[in-house]
């Protein structure tokens, strides 16, 4: 072999000893998976993990429509259809930390799948819940439990992927939540159309019920999906579980077509990628949640936090109402006409509500409106081809975010000003459009951060996320009749500062260690 003598001898030296590890087989954990391949299995994957944030999102913001479609058979206040609706909330805030915790320590697969099961028996109890106070706790268990989907998915799939396609499979995941709206929605127009009611135990089975056992249908499926799939190899090395992962990493390599014999004999994890973790205790919890607001993690955290808390503010705090919102404005747009503002409308309900509150007959007979549901799936199915298009530029996530806010903070400013109540649902819709920066937000936690922090962070950033969606979701409530204009400006300058903070994420070239 000839040897180019411009070459040190400390090159040479470092060269024949990588030579010499790889042909005892023994790879580093991010050259092992370039050498698994990109194939079958990791599109398989991505389609289970897909189905298992579809499930999530259905069983947390499809609970609108069931509160709405249930409320005279449970005999409703304005007062307890707020309770209902901000169960998956509280439901994502209290588990948050414990499921970061749990997917760091004890794997992303199995807690992926006790969640989705348990998720998915809560939700199917919750279509026979004899009151609402059962309905709010069975809810709240459903959420709490679904919402180990939010960090666990993303870290099992990212870590599953090599470098080169894991930002574009990040952003691929997010599509389906844009896809759930679209779905629920139709779920709810085909079902709510049936007349039925039929004596059951101790309750009448009627539409609103059945709607309730398919919406959740998927999470018991997105938990088969997930059965027949590895553990994270990369969570398997962390753990010392070394000879698992390269079993799981040869069976990726068969799956994705690879010829002859997997390579890899051992697996490693680059200097400074392998951290410790404790056994379960109040202790081990601080010992892994203190490093993130300490150096050299302080700053991209707070950074990452920030961000998080912007856009879940501004999106989920009118997203969560959507159907309330369309209601409302093709109601007394189909009064008014094209001689009001968008907001003018909003205001022009007020009274209407007021008397619709003292009514249980008008309450009941205001079934979800056609108009709504077209709407809701409008919303759904646009914002879902409009993120994977985006997908297709996840090389550049810091310019796609800093675009993506700026647009969307000039249009709340123009929803209200246009004068015209068309053009201001589809500057709102634009505004909305916020929630493609929810995806590269989740794929930042990945990418930024060493393998048994990422769980963990991407666990306390959804805390953040749903702590800002749920304050904001009861501002925005009230505020759309009274203060619709001042609402949106409001949005508009916190989105503008989450675009600041944006320039102020790292390269999209820096990966965790």
């Amino acid at each position: 072999m000839v040897v180019n003598k411009s070459y040190s001898d400390g090159d040479l030296e470092m060269s024949a000893n990588d030579s010499e590890v790889q042909d005892k087989g023994s790879y580093g954990y991010e050259e092992a998976l370039d050498l698994a391949g990109n194939g079958n299995y990791n599109m398989l994957l991505l389609s289970a993990c897909f189905l298992v944030i579809t499930a999530m999102g259905i069983d947390i913001f499809g609970l609108g429509i069931i509160v709405a479609a249930a409320t005279c058979d449970l005999g409703l206040t304005l007062q307890q259809i707020g309770i209902l609706s901000s169960m998956p909330f509280a439901g994502i805030i209290v588990m948050s930390y414990p499921w970061g915790y749990l997917s760091d320590t004890r794997g992303r697969k199995l807690v992926l799948l006790v969640a989705m099961a348990g998720s998915f028996a809560s939700a199917a109890l919750s279509s026979l819940a004899p009151t609402w106070q059962v309905l709010a706790a069975l809810r709240f268990i459903s959420s709490a439990l679904s919402s180990a989907a939010e960090s666990a998915t993303y870290a099992l799939l990212g870590e599953c992927c090599g470098a080169r396609v894991r930002a574009r499979y990040m952003l691929l995941m997010t599509s389906a939540l844009m896809l759930t709206p679209t779905l629920y929605y139709i779920w709810a127009y085909l079902i709510m159309k049936l007349e039925f009611s039929y004596p059951f135990l101790w309750l009448e089975l009627r539409p609103w019920r059945l709607l309730a056992l398919v919406m959740a249908l998927p999470l018991g499926l997105g938990a088969a999906a997930l059965w027949s799939f590895c553990e994270s190899p990369k969570f398997l090395v962390n753990v010392g579980r070394s000879g698992e992962a390269v079993d799981a990493l040869a069976r990726m390599y068969r799956v994705n077509g690879g010829k002859g014999e997997f390579p890899v004999k051992e697996v490693y994890l680059e200097e400074g990628s392998k951290e410790e973790v404790g056994v379960f205790s109040l202790r081990s919890l601080w010992t892994q949640i203190a490093p993130l607001f300490q150096r050299p993690l302080l700053g991209r955290t707070l950074l990452l936090f920030y961000l998080t808390f912007v856009v879940y503010i501004a999106n989920n705090s009118f997203a969560i109402i959507l159907p309330t919102i369309f209601n409302v404005f093709f109601t007394s747009y189909a009064s008014r006409g094209a001689g009001a503002g968008f907001c003018d409308l909003f205001a022009e309900a007020e009274q209407e509500n007021s008397t619709i509150v003292q009514d249980a007959d008008t309450v009941c007979a205001n079934s979800i409106n056609d108009n709504t549901i077209w709407a809701g799936c409008a919303h759904g199915l646009s914002f879902f081809v409009l993120n994977a298009l985006i997908s297709q530029c996840a090389g550049k996530r810091k310019l796609l975010t800093i675009v993506i806010l700026v647009v969307a903070a000039a249009a709340a400013i123009g929803v209200d000003l246009t004068g015209e109540p068309l053009s201001g649902l589809v500057l709102f819709y634009v505004f909305l459009t916020t929630a493609m920066v929810f995806g590269v937000i989740s794929s930042y936690f990945v990418t930024l951060y060493p393998t048994s922090y990422r769980g963990m962070v991407a666990c306390l950033g959804m805390m953040v996320a749903r702590l800002s969606a749920f304050s904001g979701t009861n501002l925005v409530s009230g505020a759309m009749t009274q203060h619709c204009s001042a609402a949106l400006y409001g949005a508009s300058g916190l989105v503008l500062t989450g675009a600041v903070a944006a320039a102020l994420l790292p390269g999209d070239s820096l990966q965790a260690g």
